[in-house]
Formats: structure tokens, sequence, C-alpha cells
């Protein structure tokens, strides 16, 4: 299934976008400037490091909202664990 939206690590955590990755990857160079939505500009990074930081919760909430599944929040509430901020 496709989404409208890549996976990128930058600053230090996971974050979501919608640019489109150039061609012939199927990651951002590291390096590349890209929009995140959050809405924070991000230097993309590469290898198996970057991708173990933690998802940004903004863009976990804006993938989960494209895609049709309920809010983190709603999932947290329904196993009774306290909502980070």
């Amino acid at each position: 299934m496709s989404h409208p939206f890549v996976w990128v690590s930058g600053g230090g955590a996971r974050h979501a976008s919608g640019d489109v990755v150039p061609l012939p990857g199927v990651e951002f160079p590291e390096g590349v400037v890209v929009s995140t939505l959050c809405g924070v500009e991000v230097s993309a990074g590469t290898g198996e490091v970057a991708w173990l930081w933690g998802t940004c919760r903004d863009c976990d909430e804006r993938t989960r909202e494209l895609v049709g599944l309920e809010s983190l929040a709603e999932v947290e509430r329904r196993a009774g664990a306290v909502v980070r901020s």
C-alpha cells in the first residue's frame, strides 16, 4: 500500500514528509533538507543509527490521520497509558 508520505531521519528524530524522494533512491540522501509533516525542515540522516531515533509524535499523529488510524492519544487512553505532551 502506498502512502502520501515517507519516513525520514533528521534532526534527531524520525519524521514523516510529503516531499518526493529523489531517484533512484528509496530514502533521502544524507544532508538533503526535507520538509516534514510536523512543519519543520530537517537535514536527512542515513544509516542504522538514524533509524533508531525516536519518532516525532506530531509526524506520527499526522500520518495516522492521513491513513485513517485512530490517534495515539486515543490508543493510549484505551490502554490506560498516560498521554505525553
